[in-house]
């Protein structure tokens, strides 16, 4: 009998150490997540202040109206932590309305974004995918002379697309050199990882893509 109590008190305490073990497990993991936390957090605080630093070292644009629209994404991109396509989608709609407003055009501005689109970018990479939007309304707007203007956001074949389409004037590539604006377009579909589709025929407007693989978000 005394050999049966000695068993079920060894079992006892071996069922403790195993729960202390576990919970110590637990702990360990819980504090690990949570200090991954506070480090993805650091990191994406100061993407923000970095973005705001960036903007009040910005060299002035030639007018007024692009100097407005830059610091409206600059400070958009420094708004949050993390950001949504829909969040993108709100945004582009307050960018048409900027040119919109301030700029003497006759264009209608259109959107097509996805509606569910669960993708999640930093303030660093939505101030990059705000340029591109940026730089092609800027681009369309001032030049293309278009009844319409398309911002149009899809995923097919594992890419996020961003495309800036209006049916304007168009141009000849090999006449005319790429400017600023689509070297700014280039750097930031860079910085994404992603590429440019830039096609253009006179008489048929513009289409400026950026495909960028939605696996870096």
């Amino acid at each position: 009998m005394e050999e049966i109590w000695a068993l079920i008190g060894i079992g006892i305490l071996v069922g403790f150490i195993v729960i202390f073990l576990l919970s110590e497990m637990d702990r360990k993991h819980y504090n690990l997540k949570m200090e991954n936390l506070r480090k993805g957090y650091s990191i994406l605080q100061n993407q923000q202040q970095e973005i705001l630093n960036e903007l009040s070292l910005k060299e002035p644009e030639p007018t007024t109206v692009k100097n407005v629209a830059i610091s409206l994404i600059y400070n958009l991109a420094a708004s949050k932590q993390l950001f949504t396509l829909k969040d993108i989608e709100l945004m582009t709609k307050q960018i048409q309305n900027h040119y919109s407003t301030n700029l003497d055009s006759s264009s209608t501005f259109k959107m097509n974004f996805p509606e569910k689109e669960l993708l999640n970018f930093e303030p660093k990479e939505t101030l990059n995918l705000l340029t591109i939007i940026n730089e092609g309304l800027h681009n369309a707007t001032l030049y293309s002379k278009a009844n319409y203007i398309f911002n149009i956001a899809s995923i097919e074949e594992g890419n996020l697309n961003l495309i800036t389409h209006d049916n304007g004037l168009g141009y000849n590539r090999k006449e005319i050199q790429d400017g600023n604006g689509i070297k700014t377009i280039l750097k930031a579909a860079s910085d994404l990882k992603g590429d440019l589709k830039l096609t253009s025929t006179i008489g048929n407007g513009t289409v400026v893509n950026v495909q960028i693989p939605i696996d870096n978000f």
